[in-house]
């Protein structure tokens, strides 16, 4: 039997924004109650050719598939696929050879459903920091739950920043290359590798990470986290080489005091105070989306998730 590979174009037509969150959130849920299997990531680094590949695996208790990922950035491009295998007994069932574009839409996915979780209702502007892919749709997803009127943008290259903004402008934001201002909700995207401009951080009441996603990354200054409500994806990755465990490293605060994304997505948390959200990645929303995905493909829309 031949493996199906599936390309990008049939990905897109059943990967709606809706599927995904779905997918995403429930995966999350899982993950928070203990209901899924994920390994620790694998991470290759190729800096000569300013890359690096992450390949994780993932698998949600119920689901007709597992899934090994592989995604990839090299010179800020990104690519990868998706196994998909079937859960029962081992067979490969699929390859979805998705470009990186499914990494892509769950991380803009969990980012955009934690950041309306723990923000509160009033704010409708932010400001994100970076000015790739991931600065574009945390703001395009984002919108999606909630409504939003300016957003700030900032980044190394002014020439970036002005096409970002560009962007937002067109989708009908107030776009302003001035995050340095600060804002309410802060939205960090970037790949730094050290901390990002303490005044972009100086206004906000919750701060959304994504951008540390492996050791010797760390985008958030420390200090964001002192007195926060913190969340993060997964307890053990963050604690390993998230920004959490950057400002555990730090002393700015312990090790125990972080809540489960997936509890707060499902249970809440008081909105009003400082909170902070470390996100890496995990391997169950990676393979939830497949999953979804998949069943789509094979037994038609409307299916499962």
């Amino acid at each position: 039997m031949t493996l199906p590979v599936i390309g990008l174009a049939e990905i897109s037509r059943v990967a709606t924004p809706s599927l995904v969150f779905s997918a995403v959130r429930d995966a999350l849920i899982a993950h928070a109650e203990g209901r899924t299997s994920v390994p620790a990531p694998m991470v290759l680094d190729f800096p000569a050719h300013a890359g690096d590949c992450h390949v994780k695996a993932g698998y949600v208790d119920g689901s007709p598939y597992f899934v090994v990922k592989i995604a990839s950035t090299f010179a800020s491009v990104n690519n990868g696929l998706m196994l998909v295998v079937d859960a029962t007994n081992g067979a490969p069932a699929a390859v979805l050879a998705d470009e990186g574009k499914l990494t892509a839409w769950r991380t803009a996915a969990a980012g955009a459903l934690i950041t309306d979780a723990m923000t509160p209702a009033d704010v409708d502007e932010v400001a994100v920091l970076g000015t790739g892919e991931q600065a574009l749709m945390q703001v395009q997803w984002l919108r999606q739950v909630r409504p939003l009127r300016r957003v700030k943008v900032w980044g190394r290259r002014p020439e970036a920043v002005d096409e970002l903004c560009a962007a937002f402008a067109a989708d009908g934001l107030d776009a302003r290359p001035d995050a340095l201002d600060g804002a309410a909700c802060v939205i960090a995207t970037t790949a730094a590798r050290s901390a990002l401009p303490a005044e972009a951080f100086r206004s906000a009441i919750h701060v959304t990470g994504i951008g540390t996603d492996m050791p010797g990354k760390g985008e958030l200054p420390v200090e964001v986290f002192a007195g926060a409500v913190i969340a993060t994806d997964d307890h053990e990755q963050c604690l390993d080489h998230g920004d959490f465990g950057n400002a555990v490293r730090a002393g700015v605060v312990a090790s125990d005091v972080d809540l489960a994304v997936g509890a707060v997505l499902r249970d809440g948390v008081e909105r009003g105070g400082r909170s902070v959200a470390d996100l890496t990645g995990i391997g169950a929303a990676d393979a939830a989306v497949a999953a979804a995905v998949l069943v789509q493909l094979v037994f038609g829309p409307g299916t499962g998730n």
